[in-house]
């Protein structure tokens, strides 16, 4: 089992400073507001770092969020609903990311009764596959009523992966530890099992929220891949990034 880590980045020096430590670069624009589609000069610009970089496979994934007319800033089930001209805004944005060079994308539509938007992943996951990339889906899981439907949902979209932290909105602080990865093991019991009774794959819980060099030996009991911001008073920290890359590879050995 090969341990991963995520790290999400918005600037090519964020991207440069990650590499020695990353597995995935997740591209996003203004973190700050929890990110939104990067530029495709950006993630052109990851790509090409990427790619003279001897050291590392890192795979690029572009977020996918389009900052449309009205766009709910905060990270509320709001910020997420796929109305019409958000679905078209991600078709497009999908496209321009693989021609930018994007590895995968990372998309995470919902409806307005709190459920993932089957359709309307399913329209822009195709899209996604067409032009080569991988899917995943983002933290909005947690923005869902009945998680359990949830992960039967993204198994039969084929999502590769879903960061989540375990938590019901976006404070992973009103949970503990032990509370969330509780329920990202029910999450993948639940992934799995429906999995294995439809001949599917398994969609990768993938912790993330808060996840540092300190706890990730707790949320290794669901999953050897892990996102992290790597930050440490806001700014992204590569000492931080180099301690969580050894507790991997130490667990993983």
């Amino acid at each position: 089992m090969n341990p991963v880590l995520e790290v999400p980045i918005e600037t090519l020096e964020g991207a440069l400073r990650s590499l020695p430590f990353a597995d995935r670069l997740e591209v996003c624009d203004d973190l700050s507001t929890e990110g939104w589609t990067p530029l495709p000069e950006l993630v052109r610009g990851v790509r090409a770092a990427r790619d003279q970089d001897g050291r590392t496979g890192a795979r690029v994934v572009a977020m996918i969020r389009p900052r449309v007319a009205g766009a709910v800033v905060a990270p509320v089930l709001e910020a997420f609903i796929a109305t019409p001209t958000v679905v078209e805004a991600c078709m497009r944005e999908i496209e321009s990311m693989a021609k930018a060079g994007a590895h995968d994308v990372a998309i995470g539509l919902l409806r307005k009764d709190a459920s993932v938007d089957v359709e309307a992943m399913q329209r822009l996951a195709g899209t996604a596959r067409a032009a080569g990339m991988g899917v995943a889906f983002l933290r909005s899981l947690d923005l869902v009523r009945n998680r359990d439907q949830a992960m039967r949902d993204l198994v039969d979209l084929g999502m590769e992966r879903v960061v989540t932290a375990g938590v019901l909105g976006w404070d992973a602080s009103v949970a503990t530890i032990d509370v969330r990865v509780e329920r990202l093991m029910r999450d993948a019991q639940i992934a799995n099992e429906y999995a294995a009774s439809r001949g599917l794959h398994t969609v990768t819980i993938v912790p993330g929220g808060g996840v540092r060099s300190s706890n990730a030996r707790e949320f290794m009991r669901v999953s050897s891949d892990l996102h992290s911001s790597c930050r440490v008073g806001g700014v992204l920290d590569a000492e931080e990034g180099c301690a969580l890359r050894a507790v991997l590879d130490a667990q993983y050995r």
